[in-house]
């Protein structure tokens, strides 16, 4: 009553009226510890309106009859109770460490976020006793100074031998094309490309 009810007055008139209290027991218990170390915790609350609160219905009460025959007569007697209604509720959680649970939790949970690539990478290049062998396959080192010194630039000019018009755009065309080097700089062997069906719709001649 005390925890339910803090205040005097209300507490007589629930005792004198009636009132329903709850009572709820919670269960919260680790397994991988003592059993003895698994107590419920109590808790205690009112339902009823309170009185000060003038409501429709004051407290808890409930009628029930009685009947009996005498002198070939019945008789019924209906009686009102008050009382305290006690609702009591139960609930509870334990749980005990799975390392199989705990494997395909983090599994899960690592296919979810795409991280399993990730950690493989950090795995193979950093932790692996062939770590080299991996980098190499994975990266490819480029020198920046030995790739710059490397290049020999030659200026080439575009020669279109054949530059007769075509009447026939869907036909099939067989055209050599050749790039010859400058006057100036060093020659070069020429290259004949064959093409075969093309379709010409402006003949341009450029530079390569």
């Amino acid at each position: 009553m005390n925890e339910a009810e803090k205040n005097i007055s209300e507490r007589n008139l629930m005792l004198r009226h009636g009132g329903i209290i709850r009572i709820k027991i919670d269960w919260d218990c680790n397994l991988d510890r003592n059993i003895k170390l698994c107590k419920p915790e109590y808790s205690f609350a009112r339902l009823d309106v309170p009185f000060h609160e003038k409501p429709f219905s004051r407290g808890f009460n409930f009628r029930y009859a009685s009947h009996w025959k005498r002198n070939k007569k019945h008789f019924r007697t209906l009686t009102k109770a008050f009382g305290l209604r006690l609702v009591i509720a139960v609930s509870g959680k334990a749980g005990k460490f799975n390392f199989i649970k705990l494997t395909l939790n983090t599994g899960s949970l690592v296919g979810l976020f795409g991280l399993a690539t990730f950690v493989c990478d950090i795995v193979l290049l950093h932790l692996s006793k062939n770590s080299s062998t991996y980098r190499n396959f994975v990266f490819e080192i480029v020198h920046l100074r030995t790739r710059a010194t490397s290049s020999v630039k030659v200026s080439k000019k575009f020669v279109q031998k054949h530059a007769d018009k075509y009447p026939n755009f869907n036909s099939n065309i067989e055209a050599e094309l050749s790039c010859e080097t400058l006057d100036n700089s060093p020659r070069s062997s020429r290259k004949t490309v064959t093409m075969g069906a093309v379709t010409f719709m402006n003949p341009i001649q450029s530079a390569c």
